[in-house]
């Protein structure tokens, strides 16, 4: 594109880890990325393919302020955030049920059904946007009105670092705390390693299989409680800039595994950022994003050939 790379990557250093913006941008991109990665990588445990989390990101949205519009100012202080909490897992929670039921039940493909389920999703929040849920003194724009203080995640000092970074740590913590240490988190690896054996030893395989992928659209639907409540403080049009689908990547990076999506979000934060300072500094459209997430996926599906296969020379005699 007619840029000197090294110079590129010296500005890209500089803007991203010496500014205090740059750390704050760093730290507020990664957090949805580690809720849509975990949920996921979760699944993934099951050898089960959630591609929805672009859309349970958005119906977790959906419910989050479904409460904060209908309900603000009407509880007492600290429960409002609370149930806009619960409500943001259960929506994406329901959302992310359907492609499971439907795999347990009919063996559905659940690539499919959970792909096409995004867009229902962002659908559903635009007919909102532009319909009664749009503000009246947003001059024709797109969104709702700001939440009150009551709605919204305490952010750190100063900056825009928010308390959602800290229930994305713990969250991480937790779901790898079921996986190794749990009966449930036992019978979901070995449903994912063999499912015959799983079947033999007892699993209800149909009832877990629905059970992961709610959980897994819950986390996902917090990727969206985070974004509303702690960043922009009401719904708006395109609030994800594909969370939902990095996740994959943040989850594959990880090798599905709940303790590496902290650095793998962390990587692809830095991602988003670089592509960012890349626009304002040479003008290059903040789609480069994409180019380099795709570099990034296919070459982690490359080196699998050399992590599920080990290479033998053999020397033939003549």
């Amino acid at each position: 594109v007619g840029i000197e790379p090294i110079a590129a990557y010296k500005i890209v250093g500089e803007e991203i880890f010496l500014t205090k913006y740059g750390w704050q941008d760093l730290l507020v991109k990664m957090t949805p990325l580690m809720f849509t990665g975990l949920a996921v990588a979760l699944a993934a445990q099951m050898r089960l393919w959630n591609i929805g989390a672009e859309g349970q990101f958005h119906m977790g949205t959906f419910a989050m302020t479904w409460v904060a519009l209908h309900y603000d100012g009407q509880l007492p202080d600290g429960m409002l955030i609370v149930i806009m909490f619960i409500m943001a897992m259960i929506g994406g929670g329901l959302w992310g049920s359907i492609p499971g039921c439907l795999k347990a039940r009919f063996g559905v493909n659940e690539i499919i059904t959970s792909l096409l389920l995004n867009y229902v999703a962002a659908a559903w929040i635009d007919h909102l946007l532009f319909g009664a849920w749009r503000d009246p003194g947003s001059n024709n724009f797109p969104i709702t009105k700001e939440f009150s203080e009551a709605a919204q995640l305490p952010a750190f000092g100063n900056t825009s670092i928010h308390a959602g970074l800290i229930l994305a740590v713990i969250f991480v913590v937790i779901v790898a705390w079921i996986l190794w240490k749990t009966q449930l988190g036992f019978k979901i690896r070995l449903t994912g390693d063999n499912p015959d054996a799983a079947r033999y030893a007892g699993v209800n395989i149909r009832t877990l299989t629905i059970l992961v992928f709610a959980a897994s659209g819950a986390i996902a639907g917090l990727a969206g409680f985070s974004e509303v409540a702690g960043i922009h403080y009401r719904l708006q049009q395109n609030i994800s800039i594909g969370y939902g689908y990095t996740g994959i990547i943040v989850a594959w990076l990880a090798r599905n595994h709940p303790l590496g999506i902290v650095l793998s979000a962390f990587f692809m934060s830095i991602v988003f950022v670089s592509a960012e300072v890349l626009q304002i500094e040479y003008g290059l459209p903040i789609s480069m994003v994409y180019l380099y997430q795709g570099i990034i996926l296919f070459t982690v599906l490359g080196s699998d050939i050399f992590t599920e296969y080990r290479l033998r020379f053999t020397r033939f005699l003549l």
